[in-house]
């Protein structure tokens, strides 16, 4: 049984410490692979909230048919895909508003990326392909396996492995349209 899983055991016992363990291990985590879905830290920080609230009031039951991690991650996209599914209409926004959300969320991700690379690395993943910024998100920056990703994303090893290698590929040309080349 990994940490997770004997911190939400332990929290289903009445530990209440067992929660606490939890959110400190994974809500960074969750909080950026949920952003890869909503490109809006705000939003995506709700929806991490709102995972941890499924945990803590639904008590879900963890069969440990994977890591903890990732069924953790597995019920946030649950969590965020009825989020967007329930929020498809679009609310009108008056210009300010646009410039103080952009703002906002380019002061925070400022804090997240530090360094030119990372800034031209984080452009470069967000003009992907969604799926491709997730399983790139998981695989390196989570550090999950594939059969891990293929539970977190609801997709085949197979195709997960494929979608790896083609994710990678169109990091490699967005990095080169950025200016960064590959090192010998």
């Amino acid at each position: 049984m990994d940490n997770g899983a004997s911190s939400y055991h332990r929290f289903l016992s009445g530990d209440r410490n067992g929660i606490t363990e939890i959110v400190d291990a994974y809500y960074d985590g969750l909080v950026l692979y949920l952003n890869t879905w909503l490109n809006n830290l705000h939003d995506a920080e709700d929806m991490a909230e709102e995972t941890m609230l499924v945990l803590t009031t639904k008590k879900p039951k963890f069969k440990g048919k994977s890591s903890f991690k990732t069924w953790l991650f597995a019920i946030g996209r649950n969590v965020t895909g009825k989020y967007l599914r329930k929020n498809q209409r679009t609310v009108p926004v008056s210009p300010e508003d646009v410039s103080l959300m952009i703002s906002q969320e380019q002061d925070s991700a400022r804090e997240f990326f530090k360094d030119e690379e990372k800034r031209a690395l984080h452009r470069c993943l967000h003009r992907m392909k969604p799926e491709y910024r997730r399983v790139l998100w998981l695989k390196y920056f989570e550090d999950m396996s594939a059969q891990e990703i293929a539970v977190a994303m609801d997709k085949s090893i197979h195709s997960v492995n494929h979608m790896v290698t083609r994710a990678k590929e169109a990091l490699r040309d967005e990095m080169n349209r950025e200016g960064y080349h590959e090192r010998s």
